[in-house]
């Protein structure tokens, strides 16, 4: 197969987006599904997001490689705005080999990423922003941004920083806490152990000031009170569970590393206990304060910093710039990402929009995703129009839990209502195909 990519002239390193993991396997766009009150205007989305690449051109880099090293690059081929009905392949020639895309049709929009060139947090800054201009032009008013990243907001360094570039500071004799886990975590048995290519909806809406007003109640948080919730469904469908019950939380490192604007990947991931802990023995409303504590406790910024300053860091610079075999660094990178364990369930709660003066124009967000390794129970949880909206996504039938959740949200005198169920597919980015990497066997120079 001829490559006939363009050529991109080369910026910096790109080492906290880490490409590179995603090399030995063909990665699923993540993909931000918005809901319109009024169809799109695709002149004028076109004309919005023109003028978000003005306020960010970094957003329409590329990648580009040198042996094993992956850099930005300047793509100055346009990033259009496609009246498409759903997502598109980013990365390739189809999105001008952009590694974010934007496509509408009807009422509803679709932003996508290559989740090596950004995180959850740098996708919605940038969907923010083009939903802001968009908004303003098509209302003829310039409304408050309220938060979002417009031209009101001069640009600065801050917004490209590289989170893996700088040692971050430690308190003096911090160690790093030991123990965790015993048992190995449990996995819903109902978990296909192949990849799948279709990933199931079950939506269900709580209402914001109810659900809000229990978890303060419990001097707790949505993500964990939620993910107890979902605990007492797993027990339902299996009383017979003996292993801890276990919920990956994904999270901004941000503002523990005091980069709070940059876009580039800059995540981590809480891992708490559900059960299989001293805690089981207190009752509910004692135990959602404990794991709050437990929660915050994992976000010392000393832990957080040590993982970035020992770990990460040193293990993409080393994997980027050590001359070696292109196969055999595939390789090492599976079985890294293998040793991960995903289990049971992951709580992402993502929060909720900026609330402006046309938030009530935007009648439905949808975060599409690809189901962790291993096709594993994702919850994406975000608050708008006055519900949470929690999104139960699995490659598998998970219709009975979800009714049990449904059945443990009333036993705690919370009103919840289920949205139509759905299924969609995510197509796979071509950022690699494009480069020529698994033709060629090689990296290209």
């Amino acid at each position: 197969m001829s490559i006939n990519r363009p050529t991109f002239q080369k910026k910096e390193l790109a080492l906290s987006s880490s490409p590179y993991l995603y090399v030995s396997k063909q990665l699923k766009a993540y993909t931000v599904e918005i809901n319109h009150r009024d169809p799109v205007n695709g002149d004028l989305l076109q004309k919005a997001l023109d003028r978000t690449l003005e306020r960010m051109p970094y957003l329409s880099d590329t990648f580009v490689n040198e042996g094993r090293a992956f850099y930005y690059a300047e793509d100055s081929l346009p990033m259009e705005a496609a009246h498409f009905h759903g997502i598109r392949h980013v990365g390739g020639e189809e999105t001008n080999y952009h590694m974010l895309d934007v496509t509408f049709d009807d009422h509803t929009t679709w932003f996508t990423m290559f989740h090596g060139f950004c995180d959850g947090q740098g996708i919605y800054t940038f969907l923010e922003t083009v939903l802001y201009y968009y908004y303003c032009l098509k209302d003829g008013k310039e409304y408050e941004p309220n938060g979002i990243r417009t031209h009101l907001d001069p640009r600065t360094d801050e917004e490209t920083f590289d989170p893996f570039t700088v040692k971050y500071p430690t308190d003096p004799g911090f160690k790093m806490p030991e123990g965790g886990l015993q048992k190995k975590p449990y996995s819903l048995p109902e978990t296909p152990e192949g990849p799948g290519d279709e990933v199931r909806d079950y939506g269900i809406r709580i209402p914001s000031g109810e659900l809000m007003s229990y978890v303060k109640g419990l001097n707790s948080s949505p993500s964990v009170v939620i993910s107890m919730l979902v605990c007492e469904a797993i027990q339902k469908v299996h009383p017979e569970c003996d292993a801890p019950i276990v919920a990956n939380i994904p999270l901004s490192a941000r503002k523990i590393l005091d980069c709070p604007k940059t876009f580039k990947n800059c995540s981590s991931r809480v891992v708490l206990p559900i059960t299989g802990t001293p805690m089981d023995a207190m009752p509910f409303e004692q135990k959602a304060a404990a794991l709050r504590g437990v929660l915050k406790m994992q976000l010392d910024p000393n832990i957080l910093r040590t993982v970035y300053n020992n770990v990460i860091g040193p293990k993409y610079i080393e994997r980027m710039t050590t001359p070696g075999d292109y196969w055999e660094a595939v390789e090492q990178s599976n079985k890294s990402m293998s040793m991960i364990c995903h289990d049971t369930f992951y709580t992402d709660y993502i929060g909720s929009l900026h609330t402006t003066d046309y938030t009530d124009q935007i009648t439905g967000i949808h975060f599409l995703c690809e189901p962790p390794r291993g096709g594993k129970l994702h919850l994406n949880i975000i608050e708008h129009n006055s519900s949470f909206q929690i999104n139960c996504l699995a490659l598998f039938d998970i219709s009975v839990y979800v009714n049990a959740l449904m059945d443990v949200l009333a036993e705690h005198g919370l009103g919840a209502e289920r949205d139509p169920d759905r299924r969609f597919s995510l197509p796979r980015t071509q950022w690699r195909d494009s480069m020529g990497l698994i033709e060629t066997g090689t990296l290209n120079t």
